[in-house]
């Protein structure tokens, strides 16, 4: 029975190729977007809960009341206060990690910039689940010279993954790689290239003393908590013990502080915290980018719908005759599924195809390592589950619709279809194009923000500048001033300025560090900070508003402030504001200028308070403007002195346009994949558009021959096929404009600087969605008007 189903269900595909083939390649597109979409999704939800013990592990959240206007959020703890939760029964184990700036790392003759590098304390393998290709856990803590690396690395070092018992050089000295691990999954928070042991870091007696101190938090901490822990109470405990030994100004123990015991899982979501990633989770763009995976999925299966139950009437005398030979209702609703199981089983297979093509690609644009491999359970559950819907939602309506007809009615001639049937494909019509125009506003909403972000004034010039920072190994070898002095010798360098962060995003910030006239004594806002240099204002084009910048030859400038525009508003500091008393870091001097705002931080973030001092004690930031056209010239002059000063280091250097742009990778990234699936959602509503175009036209062949010739012209019968589609379409567009407007006026929310939503965004994705629909509609429809009416009147 089912084989014989299986042959009709063949033969009723090939017999109606043109729909069969728009209904695949529909379908197709669908899954390929859902598929990509849901994979991404899975992965974001699912981000640190392969490891064992997930449930049980917390992070350490350190919550800092600075100010009664500010509270600051840190990842970081004391160094101390993992010995000390050894007092809380709740907790079975914990461990430390501190991140390591970029490792210089020899091997052999090449010197290599190690990123992404922690060091750990010795529970940490047992908290978090590895799996080791070469050497083990136990190996990396028999010693504090040891190292462990991902198998990419190893590959990428030496040309091979067995590397264990390898000598490499860190910095000044020998390290052996004790493990070699599988690379980072990408649902994982810890992307870490090469872990050292704690012990390492602590050796130097100058590092231990520095840390040793309960006001230094620069660890972060995760705890193991028993199975019947309550990590409110954990929270409470944690608190208690900080307050008892971290001390207030007085001596008293710390009120201001409160610990928190954070999942494991809510980590990859946390943006609170101080100078987070911000391009990590959001949950609000996961829910997103699900909706429009189902949606997409949906408007690839209205597609079928549409177009099998538009040729319903075609195939209603094959219904008529086969229940007077005594078919059952089950057996037709059969018959049907099964078409609608094979159309979705080679639109699976052609999607398994495209998605294995195209996983370098999406693996480029989302940054992750996903793999088409038998392994990975979760593409396969998404690709099952995604393929199941699909079934489900193109089998089910049609085939009770199909199956449903009476034979008396259908060879009477009656209308079996009737017009609320018509009413229902129009109602599908409209809502797929709804999707589409909601779809295209947000795609042009997303450019004309992304490209507001590109061209906005900052308020200073980063054309042609650079960026590197000496190792702070060398603080007390080299002085910032004698590189600089030496790069100012090339003729492809126009100008070298020292800071202690890039212009283009200030992290430090500070609260209590300052004093002026007429300061409220329990008033402490919150201040970025930033040490400059005499020629820091000219090299990048910052504005003076009132006063003057840092002058080499005024000594007193050493102890003097520099404020922005906000600074002195949010200070509520009293004209005039030159000349103002102004003690910073312990320097006391006055204000001798104040700069006009510029962004220095994301456009996400509103400017704030920054003030500016002559320092150059805190600072190891070179920074380099190249001579206009000659960037490459001056990269090469950078190298040659760097390696002339510092040779045992390699040169690591950022253009600040690179910078910038990091700011935004994560907008750019949604962007990017926003756009893609826009496209498919749009081909895949004009597929369906074309079918239902062409099903039409063919069923209206005789009346159209009879009004050519009566005389209509070729205008007249393509607007006459084409009239009610576009009035489907409108109708989409009046519906669709309040929801994109309500959609993306909540996600430029999250920018401080933003584009406004003007009328002419909506216009212009209407009259794109009309294009489409024009061209879609009007290539069968000239078909039809240019047919010779003697060939579809012939048979009359």
């Amino acid at each position: 029975m089912l084989r014989n189903q299986i042959k009709i269900a063949l033969r009723n595909l090939r017999s109606a190729g043109l729909f069969t083939t728009l209904n695949v390649a529909g379908l197709t597109g669908g899954m390929v977007a859902a598929v990509f979409i849901l994979l991404w999704v899975q992965n974001e939800l699912s981000f640190d809960n392969f490891h064992v013990k997930s449930d049980r592990i917390s992070r350490i959240v350190t919550h800092l009341k600075v100010s009664k206007e500010e509270t600051w959020h840190w990842s970081n703890t004391p160094l101390l206060l993992a010995e000390e939760t050894k007092v809380i029964p709740e907790i079975e184990a914990v461990s430390r990690v501190n991140a390591a700036s970029n490792l210089p790392v020899r091997i052999g003759d090449r010197k290599i910039v190690g990123e992404n590098a922690v060091y750990v304390d010795t529970k940490w393998f047992s908290l978090f689940d590895y799996q080791f290709v070469d050497g083990s856990a136990a190996q990396f803590r028999s010693a504090i010279r040891n190292v462990a690396i991902t198998e990419a690395k190893a590959q990428q070092l030496f040309g091979r993954p067995n590397v264990a018992g390898t000598i490499i050089r860190i910095d000044t000295l020998d390290y052996t790689i004790a493990a070699v691990y599988k690379n980072n999954p990408p649902n994982s928070s810890f992307q870490y290239d090469y872990i050292l042991p704690l012990g390492a870091y602590l050796a130097n007696p100058k590092t231990y003393e520095g840390d040793k101190s309960w006001n230094q938090f620069n660890y972060q901490t995760f705890i193991l908590l028993r199975h019947d822990a309550d990590r409110k109470k954990v929270a409470a405990k944690l608190t208690a013990l900080i307050s008892k030994f971290k001390k207030d100004d007085k001596g008293n123990p710390s009120s201001d502080i409160v610990l928190e015991a954070e999942p494991l899982a809510n980590m990859h979501f946390n943006t609170e915290i101080q100078g987070s990633d911000k391009s990590k989770g959001d949950r609000k763009t996961i829910y997103i980018f699900f909706g429009m995976a189902l949606v997409i999925l949906l408007v690839a299966c209205i597609n079928y719908v549409n177009i099998t139950t538009a040729r319903a009437s075609v195939r209603s005398k094959e219904v008529g005759v086969k229940k007077l030979l005594g078919a059952k209702h089950s057996h037709l609703f059969a018959q049907f599924m099964t078409e609608s199981v094979l159309t979705c089983l080679m639109a699976f297979r052609l999607a398994l195809v495209l998605i294995y093509s195209l996983m370098p690609v999406f693996n480029d644009v989302t940054e992750k390592s996903f793999a088409l491999s038998f392994s990975n359970k979760p593409l396969w559950f998404v690709l099952l589950g995604t393929t199941v819907s699909a079934i489900l939602l193109t089998g089910i309506y049609p085939s009770l619709l199909l199956s449903s007809f009476r034979p008396f009615e259908i060879l009477r001639g009656s209308n079996v279809l009737g017009s609320s049937n018509a009413g229902f494909r129009k109602g599908l019509v409209v809502l797929q194009f709804t999707v589409t125009v909601v779809f295209l506003i947000s795609a042009l909403v997303v450019f004309q923000q992304m490209k507001f972000i590109r061209e906005k004034e900052l308020g200073y010039d980063r054309a042609h500048a650079f960026g590197l920072r000496l190792p702070w190994a060398m603080k007390n070898k080299i002085e910032p001033t004698t590189f600089k002095e030496q790069l100012l010798r090339e003729s492809s360098i126009a100008d070298v300025t020292i800071s202690s962060q890039s212009i283009v995003q200030i992290n430090s910030s500070t609260t209590g560090s300052y004093d002026w006239d007429g300061r409220p004594k329990d008033f402490n806002p919150v201040v970025s900070q930033m040490a400059v240099e005499s020629n820091f204002q000219s090299m990048f084009g910052l504005k003076i508003a009132e006063g003057r910048w840092f002058d080499d030859k005024r000594l007193t400038d050493k102890q003097n402030v520099v404020l922005n525009e906000t600074a002195v508003k949010k200070l509520m500091l009293k004209k005039p504001v030159v000349g103002k008393r102004f003690d910073f870091q312990g320097k006391k001097g006055v204000v001798i200028g104040v700069v006009k705002d510029f962004h220095y931080k994301s456009l996400r973030e509103k400017i704030e308070p920054l003030v500016l001092f002559n320092d150059l004690s805190w600072s190891l930031g070179i920074y380099v403007k190249a001579q206009p056209g000659r960037d490459a010239e001056a990269i090469r002059a950078a190298q040659k002195v760097w390696e002339e000063m510092i040779p045992n280091y390699p040169l690591e250097y950022n253009f600040l346009d690179e910078t910038y742009d990091k700011l935004y990778k994560n907008e750019a990234k949604t962007a990017t994949l926003f756009n893609t699936f826009t496209t498919i959602a749009v081909l895949i509503s004009s597929l369906g558009l074309f079918g239902l175009a062409t099903f039409t036209a063919e069923r209206r062949m005789k009346e159209i021959g009879i009004r050519k010739v009566l005389g209509a012209s070729v205008t007249a019968i393509v607007s006459l096929l084409s009239k009610d589609f576009l009035m489907l379409v409108l109708i989409s567009i009046i519906v669709a404009s309040p929801v994109g407007y309500y959609f993306m006026d909540k996600w430029l929310r999250g920018f401080e600087y933003k584009i406004d939503l003007k009328w002419w965004l909506f216009a212009m994705a209407g009259s794109t969605a009309i294009v489409i629909a024009l061209v879609t509609i009007s290539f069968q429809s000239i078909k039809a008007a240019l047919t010779n009416p003697v060939k579809s009147l012939k048979t009359e």
